[in-house]
């Protein structure tokens, strides 16, 4: 498993933090366009990645927003076909409650064309995994400390072991995030989690430029 991410710069150089990528993209009609960069980029990667032999998943986060663009789409149909890497676009949970039904279709086609979905920024159980699985999502996405603690649920707190088993059941894999020392990973691995990323694992890595340009013939 890996997950590629977009780093944009200001005109100076400084690289622009998530929260101020979303801020200063919001109802703009940029969101899309940049969405459809990291799917361009996030299929040369994977591509790559299953020609020197790989197998998995390559994630990247896209907006609820850029579901219901039509040139998004269009574009991350085209870019589907990942040899024997998938991609898996992963969404915000508080994004994901308020999809719409055209926001359902698309992911529908977007599922039919090769793609997978992951569930990021879980803050409670409170959501129907089962439907979510008939949607075409195939992980959950939960910080180190979140899932460590527990997480609320409309019965209460649902332990780390309980987490577990329930997505189990859904088939749903756990991706557990920001595991930063050894001590956090040897509990995580107790709870028979089999994916984690964070610190403890190294920084993040640019990709090269050679690997995310776009083929000869084509528009990046």
């Amino acid at each position: 498993q890996c997950e590629v991410a977009a780093r944009l710069l200001r005109a100076e150089g400084a690289a622009l933090g998530q929260g101020e990528v979303t801020r200063s993209a919001l109802g703009s009609g940029l969101r899309p366009r940049i969405d459809m960069a990291r799917i361009l980029r996030a299929a040369r990667v994977a591509r790559r990645l299953g020609d020197g032999g790989r197998n998995g998943s390559v994630l990247t986060a896209i907006a609820g927003e850029s579901l219901t663009d039509h040139r998004f789409l269009s574009t991350a149909s085209g870019e589907s076909k990942t040899g024997s890497m998938r991609l898996v676009i992963s969404f915000q949970q508080a994004e994901v409650r308020i999809f719409s039904p055209g926001h359902v279709q698309t992911l529908s086609a977007l599922a039919a064309s090769g793609f997978s979905f992951a569930l990021d920024g879980v803050t409670d159980l409170d959501m129907d995994f089962g439907e979510l699985k008939r949607m075409g999502f195939e992980f959950v996405n939960l910080d180190a400390p979140v899932f460590l603690e527990g997480l609320p649920a409309p019965s209460g707190l649902v332990p780390a072991a309980d987490i577990v088993r329930m997505l189990t059941e859904h088939r749903l894999g756990l991706i557990v995030g920001h595991i930063d020392d050894d001590w956090q990973l040897a509990r995580i691995l107790g709870f028979g989690v089999l994916l984690g990323r964070g610190s403890l694992f190294g920084a993040p890595r640019l990709v090269k430029q050679e690997v995310v340009a776009a083929p000869p013939n084509a528009v990046a």
